[in-house]
């Protein structure tokens, strides 16, 4: 399993509609238009390596299976 193929589930910051992307295309900063209302979202902005102070509890991993699934099944709708 290639993880920059893996996909993520990201929020229209304009419709605030659920749009699935690939990793890649985030931590390549693409721009892709939202599915629902056409806008244009910059990937760089939801960037997990852009943000900082993350809290030394955080674990990354927790709950990835479940989230996986969840985009798997959103995918095929």
């Amino acid at each position: 399993m290639d993880f920059n193929d893996q996909d993520v589930i990201i929020e229209c910051p304009t419709c605030k509609k659920e749009m699935i992307v690939k990793i890649l295309e985030i931590t390549n900063h693409h721009t892709v238009s939202c599915p629902e209302c056409g806008a244009k979202v910059d990937l760089s902005a939801n960037d997990p390596s852009a943000k900082l102070g993350i809290p030394k509890n955080y674990k990354p991993f927790e709950g990835l299976d479940e989230y996986l699934k969840e985009v798997e099944a959103k995918r095929k709708k």
